[in-house]
């Protein structure tokens, strides 16, 4: 909000802003140049949202900072993409390579393996080279749980609060996130 107010009026930081989803405590009117007013209002928070279960710190770490730069994956069937230690994305089954593009926070590091070795992947670098989760919360993380979906045309695979992934037509997949997050 504060991009559009300085854009619009040339005020810089009028509004404090938070990471932390349901920081707004009233509705704000901000009269904008042209005669208009830009409201923003006390967001509604969900508890199947993944900022549900992180810390600040890692919630920053998966919260976008600037304008999303779509990442793109040929991947075969039989592989996994984990979106550092809070997701995983499984390309089950389609009939050859695929592109899948992922939205997600820019730094967000995204690391590829074989489907076959991801569960002991995961359990062996949860928390290190797979963050966030930081290493001190991973007792406190809940278990991945898997959402299977098969395409009919393409579409997106939402992992709410954290980003999506477009995939293609006609394969089967998995999204997994942490139990309560949903995924659709």
């Amino acid at each position: 909000i504060n991009s559009i107010v300085r854009q619009s009026t040339g005020i810089k930081e009028l509004i404090t802003t938070s990471r932390f989803p349901g920081t707004t405590l009233d509705r704000i009117d901000i009269p904008l140049n042209d005669g208009k007013n830009l409201v923003d209002t006390p967001g509604i928070i969900q508890p199947e949202q993944m900022a549900h279960h992180l810390t600040g710190k890692e919630l920053k770490l998966v919260t976008p900072q600037k304008t999303i730069k779509p990442k793109g994956y040929q991947l075969n069937p039989g592989q996994t993409l984990f979106f550092g230690g809070v997701a995983r994305f499984d390309y089950n089954t389609g009939d050859k390579k695929h592109g899948f593009t992922v939205y997600a926070e820019n730094n967000l590091f995204i690391h590829r393996t074989k489907l076959e070795n991801a569960d002991e992947f995961y359990a062996s670098h949860v928390g290190s080279f797979l963050t966030p989760p930081m290493e001190d919360q991973t007792d406190d993380f809940p278990p991945l749980e898997p959402h299977e979906f098969k395409s009919t045309e393409k579409s997106d695979l939402v992992i709410e609060g954290l980003g999506w992934v477009t995939i293609p037509e006609g394969v089967s997949v998995t999204g997994w996130a942490p139990k309560g997050v949903s995924v659709l």
